[in-house]
Order: structure tokens, then C-alpha cells, then sequence
């Protein structure tokens, strides 16, 4: 049975957007997690919106640094989920016309 990209993508999307705001608020609001967050923002660029560069400030001023964050663990997730499901209806393909060479 094939993946629907389409859906197969958003859903990705959502399942891996949710932890990782949950993530940057937890980390916003008590310091917890900072190395993960650290971690995640050493690969994308945020523009000096960082969560842990503005620890010692106020949440409102964090706030970007968590909108940002957010959008590239969406962007991320979303890329994975297309990739997975189109490789996975890939190689269902090349295993089916492989099969059914056999017989």
C-alpha cells in the first residue's frame, strides 16, 4: 500500500512541530533542555533571535527566537515526511514490478 505524500508529509509536520515547541517554551520559561536548544540552533540561523542567547531576558523578548525555531523544526519535519514517503513509494514500486517479473 502506497503513502499519500500529501498527508503523510503534514502529518510529520505535526507530530514533529509539536515537541519542539513545547520544547522552546519549557526552555524559555525555566532553562530546561538548553543544550538540545542550543544544539537545534547551532544548525539553523535565526539572526540573533536566539532562545539562549536571550535567556536572561524577558519571555516577550524569547518570543521570536520560539516563532523561529518552531517554523524551521516544521520546515524540517515536513522535508523528512516528503522524502520518507517518496522514497518508501519508490522502492514499493521497485519491489512490486520486481515481483512481478518473478512470477
Amino acid at each position: 500500500m502506497k503513502l499519500n505524500i500529501k498527508w503523510f508529509s503534514v502529518t510529520t509536520l505535526i507530530i514533529g512541530t509539536i515537541p519542539f515547541l513545547i520544547l522552546f517554551i519549557w526552555c524559555s520559561v525555566n532553562g530546561f533542555g538548553v543544550e538540545l536548544v542550543r544544539i537545534f540552533e547551532s544548525i539553523h540561523p535565526n539572526g540573533g533571535l536566539s532562545i539562549f542567547n536571550n535567556i536572561d531576558e524577558s519571555f516577550i523578548s524569547r518570543l521570536p527566537g520560539i516563532i523561529i525555531n518552531t517554523a524551521y523544526a516544521a520546515l524540517d519535519s515536513f522535508i523528512f515526511g516528503i522524502t520518507f514517503s517518496s522514497l518508501y513509494n519508490l522502492f514499493l514500486t521497485k519491489l512490486e514490478t520486481d515481483e512481478s517479473k518473478d512470477e
